[in-house]
């Protein structure tokens, strides 16, 4: 029997994908992923790229980032935070 897909945000540029790697609260990487693109779209927006990708991919993928390192998935996440970068820009 086959792995239900996942629905992976991604940052696209080119020809390319890249994998869109978050934070938990106690500031350790993750990956986020969703088991609907309708889901995704409600927590990441409607223009969030995504891909998609069975976990054990998605396990191989994160492997490749961060070898050797922690990094969880966190399956249907029920919202995320803006990026440091942009809390308080106007």
């Amino acid at each position: 029997m086959s792995e239900p897909p996942l629905f992976v945000p991604v940052r696209r540029g080119g020809i390319t994908q890249t994998l869109r790697l978050f934070r938990t609260p106690s500031g350790a990487r993750t990956a986020v992923a969703f088991t609907s693109p309708v889901l995704l779209a409600k927590v990441l927006g409607a223009g969030q790229a995504w891909t998609e990708l069975s976990e054990p991919a998605l396990r191989r993928l994160i492997d490749i980032d961060e070898p050797g390192r922690a990094c969880g998935i966190v399956v249907d996440p029920a919202g995320t935070s803006a990026p440091q970068s942009m809390i308080g820009a106007a």
